[in-house]
Parts: structure tokens; sequence; C-alpha cells
């Protein structure tokens, strides 16, 4: 299992996508992408389509602006009232539920806390930092966040922004990640 972090818009989907296409090109396996966003953004599909017209899931940057405080603001009151792991949970239920019926290699492409990182590495996790060069915290709380989850992830990785014909470059920093986290001794006892 891979968790991949970073600030909103460091390109954590994108490596996402990346390592999947490399890890099933070497395992041969298949690779799920999870994210701990889906089932919040889901509840919240309705109200945000209902009084913004705007979708949870859209990929549009000056939606995203609109909609986030609003994401952020359910996620954290859904914690206050349910406790701080209630997604964490939700997504290693999930996981493992769908493990239980099909073999592949878990990738979750949003880790933002440092607890959700510490309890993925007790689950034989490695953590991925990446930053986009120049990406700025998009609220307080990913700034207070994000220099955690680097301190105690696996490896930290910086890259710039990318223009969309010039994404296969990405595959090219996939790659040297995986091989990078495939060559540690210890993992490969659990995973390979």
């Amino acid at each position: 299992m891979i968790g991949i972090t970073g600030l909103a818009r460091s390109g954590k989907d994108t490596l996402a996508k990346n390592l999947a296409q490399v890890i099933e090109k070497d395992l041969g396996c298949k690779v799920k992408i999870f994210s701990f966003a889906y089932p919040l953004r889901s509840q919240i599909e309705s109200f945000l389509q209902q009084f913004y017209h705007l979708s949870a899931f859209t990929e549009d940057e000056e939606e995203k602006k609109i909609i986030r405080p609003l994401l952020v603001a359910h996620g954290e009151q859904m914690k206050q009232k349910f406790g701080k792991d209630i997604w964490l949970k939700q997504l290693l239920g999930e996981i493992y539920e769908d493990l239980r019926y099909k073999e592949f290699f878990p990738i979750i492409s949003d880790v933002r806390f440092d607890f959700e990182a510490k309890s993925l590495k007790e689950e034989g996790a490695k953590i991925i930092h990446i930053s986009r060069i120049g990406n700025k915290p998009p609220n307080e709380i990913e700034a207070i966040n994000d220099p955690k989850v680097k301190e105690i992830s696996d490896l930290n990785h910086s890259w710039p922004s990318y223009d969309p014909d010039k994404m296969n470059e990405c595959g090219i920093h996939a790659d040297i990640l995986w091989q990078m986290l495939k060559d540690d001794e210890e993992w490969k006892k659990i995973y390979i």
C-alpha cells in the first residue's frame, strides 16, 4: 500500500495515476486508487449541486476554490462529532473489504494528516510526500498539517508544474519513486 500526501494541487492524483501504471506494468497486478475525500465529497454532492450548481468532484480550478472551504468544514465537523479517525476507519474498511474479493495493490491519493499517515504506516504502507514547486497551502489546516505529514513520510519529492501536453514526464517521476520504494528490503518482505 502506498499513501500520497501533499498540499492541495500538488499533484497527488496525478502521481497516483502514474504510479498505478508503473506498478501494474512492473508487478503484473491490478492497482486500485482510494481517496479519503471520496465519501466526504459524495455526502455533500447534492448540497453543492442544489445551492451552488457545482459538483464536489469538479476538476475546474475556480470551482475548487469555491467548494474547498465547504469540503474542509464538513470533513472537520464530522471528525469532531464522530472522532478524528472517521475517514480513516471508513477508508481502511473499504480497502480490506475489497481485498476479500479480489487482489490488488492499494494507493491512497490524499493523505492529509499525520495520524492518517502513521496509521497507514502501521498497516505496512509507505508514504510519499509530493510538493509542486511554488504551490502554497490553500488554508490554515493544510499549512499546519502538511509539514507534520512530510516529516513522517518515507519519501519526499518535489516536481514542477507541468503543462498538460508534457504530463508524460510525471510518469518518469512515478517510475523513479516506485524503484526507490520497491528496493526497500523491509517493505519487499510484506508486499512483493
